[in-house]
Formats: C-alpha cells, sequence, structure tokens
C-alpha cells in the first residue's frame, strides 16, 4: 500500500507551485492548490530506478532506454486497450513543447487552430506564439456538466488546418464519450483537419467513466491523430519533462520528428528512465492512487456543496482538478483573485482559460487529505465571513 496521506516538505526544494516567489512565506504563506502536479511520493520502483541511474555518475548524451517504447505500447494496451507499435512513438520533453512542434509541423502562419474553451491556457499560447489563429468552440453547460457543442465546431472545422483537444479536458474533467469522440472526429475527416489529441491525464479516470483514446477508435482516424501522453501526472515525475507522442502514419511522423529536430527538443535521460519505470511497474501505484484522488474528489464535492456557498464545484470525471463557477460571489476578475489570496490560498483563476471565465477558478486536489480539508476551510471560513460583512 502506498502511503498518499504522507506530507511531504516541498519548499526550498525548487517546487514551482510551492515557491515562496508565488505563495509567499511565514504567516502570510498561501497554501497551494494551483500548479497541475501531485504533492505524492512516486513509486518506489521510480525512486530506484533514477537512484542507479544517478550512482552512474556519468552524464553524458544519451539514447532512450531501449523498453521505454515498449513500455508505452504495453501501458497504453494493458490501461486503456490502445494497441500501438514501438516504432509509433516519439519522444519529446513535455507535452507542451510537443504541441509547439505540432502546430509548426502541421500548419503555416495564419492557419486556423481549434480548441475547445475553456482550456488549459499553455494551447492558446502554442498557437498564437506560432502565428496561427485560434478558432475557440465554447463548450455548453447542459445538466451541471460541459458538453461539445457540435454545430459551431462543425462549423469553424471548416477554417480549420488542425484541431487541438484535451481528453480528460482540463480544466473542466470531463471524460469524453465514445460517441461525443466518434462525432468530433467524423466532423474533422469530413474537412480533413488533422487531429492533435493531449491526453496526459488519461489515466486519472474516475467511477464508471473510461479514458478512450481518440486514435483508438478506427484505423481511420488513428492515421489523422498525433496522440500525447505522459507518466508525469500519474507518477509525480512532472519535473523531470518526458512525455510519449504516438503518431500511426509514417509521413506524419517525419513531419513531427523533422520538426523535433529543427528545434532541438531533445529528452533528458532521467525522463527517459523514470517514464519506463513508471510503465513497466505502476500499475498498482496507478489503481491505488486513482481511488485516493476519488476520495479526495468526492470529499471536496460535499464541502462545496454543503459548506461553501456561492461557489458551484463541477464535478470531474477525470483529472485532478475541480472547476469552481464563482459567480455567485458577484466578484471582478481581480476582486476574486484578491478574494482566495485573501483566504490564505492559491487556486488557478479562470480568465488564464478563456471562454469568459473571468468568475471561474480550478483547483488542484493532488494533494494529502489533510491539506486539502485546511484549504476547504479556509476558503468556507473567507465565504461566510464575506457574508457577514
Amino acid at each position: 500500500m502506498y502511503n498518499f496521506d504522507e506530507i511531504i516538505d516541498r519548499r526550498g526544494k525548487n517546487s514551482a507551485k510551492w515557491d515562496s516567489r508565488f505563495i509567499g512565506a511565514g504567516k502570510e504563506e498561501l497554501l497551494p492548490f494551483w500548479v497541475a502536479d501531485t504533492d505524492f511520493a512516486a513509486p518506489k520502483e521510480v525512486q530506484e530506478t533514477l537512484q542507479t541511474c544517478v550512482e552512474h555518475n556519468i552524464y553524458g548524451y544519451s539514447l532512450p532506454p531501449k523498453g521505454c517504447a515498449k513500455a508505452v505500447a504495453d501501458w497504453q494496451k494493458e490501461r486503456h486497450g490502445f494497441f500501438i507499435k514501438e516504432e509509433w512513438v516519439e519522444f519529446t520533453a513535455g507535452i507542451d513543447s510537443a504541441l509547439s512542434a505540432a502546430v509548426s509541423a502541421y500548419t503555416k502562419p495564419g492557419d486556423g487552430i481549434l480548441i475547445q474553451t475553456p482550456i488549459y491556457s499553455p494551447f492558446f499560447e502554442t498557437v498564437e506564439r506560432n502565428g496561427r489563429k485560434a478558432l475557440e468552440n465554447p463548450m455548453l453547460i447542459k445538466n451541471g456538466k460541459y458538453v461539445p457543442d457540435f454545430q459551431d465546431f462543425e462549423k469553424k472545422a471548416k477554417e480549420a488546418k488542425v484541431w487541438m483537444f484535451c481528453n480528460p479536458q482540463n480544466p473542466t474533467g470531463r471524460c469524453f464519450t465514445k460517441e461525443e469522440l466518434e462525432s468530433f472526429a467524423e466532423i474533422c475527416l469530413k474537412n480533413d483537419v488533422l487531429m492533435i489529441s493531449d491526453e496526459i491525464h488519461g489515466d486519472i479516470i474516475f467511477d464508471d467513466h473510461i479514458h478512450i483514446p481518440l486514435a483508438s477508435l478506427s484505423e481511420e482516424i488513428r492515421s489523422k491523430t498525433i496522440t500525447c501522453t505522459s507518466a508525469s501526472k500519474t507518477f509525480s515525475i512532472a519535473g523531470l519533462a518526458a512525455s510519449a507522442i504516438i503518431i500511426a502514419d509514417e509521413k506524419l511522423r517525419k513531419q513531427f520528428s523533422e520538426e523535433k529536430e529543427k528545434r532541438c527538443i531533445n529528452t533528458g535521460i532521467l525522463g527517459l528512465t523514470a517514464m519506463e519505470a513508471a510503465y513497466t511497474y505502476g500499475n498498482h501505484y496507478a489503481d491505488q492512487l486513482v481511488q485516493y484522488l476519488q476520495n479526495n474528489r468526492d470529499f471536496a464535492l460535499d464541502y462545496f456543496n454543503t459548506k461553501i456557498p456561492g461557489i458551484h464545484a463541477f464535478s470531474p470525471e477525470g483529472t485532478f482538478l475541480i472547476w469552481l463557477d464563482c459567480k455567485e460571489l458577484m466578484l471582478s476578475e481581480k476582486e476574486l483573485e484578491n478574494f482566495f489570496t485573501s483566504a490564505g490560498v492559491k487556486l488557478s483563476m479562470g480568465c488564464a482559460y478563456r471562454a469568459g471565465s473571468e468568475s471561474y477558478a480550478r483547483m488542484n486536489f493532488a494533494c494529502p487529505k489533510k491539506l486539502l480539508e485546511e484549504g476547504l476551510k479556509r476558503i468556507e471560513e473567507r465565504v461566510l465571513a464575506g457574508m457577514l460583512g
């Protein structure tokens, strides 16, 4: 059994989430629930493999471990029913760099990139910094959850060269159904739109939901899909910056590889070593992590529903992120940020996710329950204090 209740002090360890430049220090320190990594120890097998690598004492130029692509393929088959060949796998230093390389490889300046919103902010940054045009496809809220607007999607697909997609979706936590994925893909194929699917949270799925890799739906869809995945979220190794990019089509894979080389996107040996170990030995860890996170999710949802008026929490079907609707607090974008700061917590503010999300915030619950409970208590006290005066 893994001890996810253990509180590990990450202060002073170069953690972006816990850095004093962002959360302060001493009595003014904020509890951080913003950066999307976990506060859990990596699996022992990952730690031991990294230790062996470090103890070699020579850190020269390296090649990917011979078993790394096989570990990726085995994990996709066993966890998600996605059968891939080892030669389809390219490695990059994180998914953000892969998205940027893909946009550059497959489109030209001024081309349209179709994106669902609200969305993880680097999607927009990747599009705009590469001189492409972001085509926003805002999702709709029906029966308390986000759903695709296929009518708008089909209209904008006519202007797009690429659709960049996130499933499970960050920040809403949606885990899209087979029917939804097939509808997306049908529209893209009809309009010759290349599909780039970020599936970094694909291992973290709750209740009776399942993660369906987009490229697993059919051979035709697979031939037009770039699948981006990583062990980083599941196994607490995001700082090692290693991702696996799955491209079945040989021509597309060659274009991506050439762009990767042009940009000198090299992946460090420690990241790939950790990835191989995680995917080889990490099944039990992943199972226990998901159960712990589901319990945290349920605890947080109940807390918001019963103790924190004015904030509506959407129930995530996947990811370790809760999307919070704070409109009832009737605060401006800046006032909302100050509200959470005065509560003693740091969340990711909704304005970064576009689609008119200025009254929203994102909360990461991938931490020991004791820290989560303290953060929720601080928010509760701040909300109630505001109501009283």
